[in-house]
């Protein structure tokens, strides 16, 4: 019996810690978003304390994606479900219906009056008349990629921190000191934004679909896309307007999304002779982003991106 008491105490103490392990990684909040920023906000702000995962499959586009009610279910399982908001993504809107009851929904960005924000920086806008009411395929408020203007993201990312900090109290105080860093870095993302476009040699910027309309107002520039913000393709007239504009205007470049159909885009840049220009919209990662890709990487390459089409002759 003697011989057997430290076997048995071994047996306990590994039980002990068994039990104290799985405690620690029951107490880990779970955590699904839906577009990259919020994604890469909460891996952020929250570190190894949450098991984060975004619904968006690489490469998805929000617009037309529509998970199964098997899916749908499955993010019952989480403790938040984190948007911008339901009224910015309808696919999210669905998801909060079903799981409703069973997991928190988090809208980030509810609070955010997007249509005031685009009147507030309508002075900063270029004027173009008539040809911006050409191409208009129904850019305003319900533009949903707010993430893309460095004021609006700081907002969500705020709102990301105040939800983690109250679900997991005693790791606020660390929430806060990683939301300080991440707003410094998205504030140099602005500054940036705002050197590559003081004094651009093009102020029109053409796009595979209408994804950059906060970022045109804020700093200053035009962005024409090839498609409406539903991916609606433009009209035989419209698709004719482009070319001229672009041939007339010399323009150099189209930007590519990498989740946005390009066929009417491939025609166009086919018949003006300009180059693609890759810009990632972060409504999810494609297969070719690094997976340790950041909101503040992909931002950076879009940025080089946006030199390119407005500063180059």
């Amino acid at each position: 019996m003697k011989k057997l008491f430290p076997v048995l105490l071994l047996l306990l103490i590994l039980t002990a810690c068994s039990n104290e392990d799985n405690s620690t990684s029951d107490s880990e909040l779970t955590i699904y978003t839906t577009v990259f920023p919020l994604t890469s906000f909460v891996e952020q702000i929250a570190g190894d304390t949450v098991n984060v995962e975004s619904i968006y499959p690489p490469g998805v586009d929000m617009h037309s994606y529509e998970p199964t009610q098997k899916e749908m279910m499955s993010y019952s399982d989480g403790d938040l479900f984190m948007t911008t908001s339901n009224e910015l993504d309808p696919v999210a809107a669905s998801i909060a219906d079903t799981i409703n009851g069973d997991t928190e929904i988090v809208e980030t960005a509810a609070d955010i009056d997007t249509g005031a924000f685009l009147d507030s920086q309508h002075a900063h806008e270029h004027d173009h008349g008539e040809d911006e009411e050409a191409h208009d395929h129904g850019q305003g408020s319900m533009d949903p990629h707010i993430w893309l203007s460095p004021d609006l993201a700081i907002e969500m990312a705020e709102a990301v921190k105040n939800s983690l900090a109250e679900h997991n109290p005693e790791s606020a105080e660390m929430y806060n000191e990683n939301f300080e860093v991440l707003k410094s870095d998205i504030e140099e993302i602005d500054e940036q934004l705002l050197a590559v476009t003081e004094n651009p040699v093009n102020t029109d910027v053409y796009i595979s679909h209408e994804s950059i309309g906060y970022l045109a107002h804020q700093y200053g520039f035009h962005q024409i896309g090839i498609s409406g913000l539903s991916n609606q393709e433009p009209s035989q007239q419209e698709l004719t307007e482009i070319i001229e504009n672009i041939e007339a205007q010399n323009i150099p470049y189209i930007l590519y999304e990498p989740n946005v159909s390009s066929s009417v885009t491939d025609v166009i840049r086919e018949e003006t002779n300009t180059e693609p220009l890759y810009f990632n919209n972060l409504e999810s990662l494609s297969q070719d982003d690094p997976e340790d890709s950041t909101y503040q990487s992909m931002m950076k390459k879009n940025i080089e991106t946006l030199d390119k089409a407005l500063n180059s002759k």
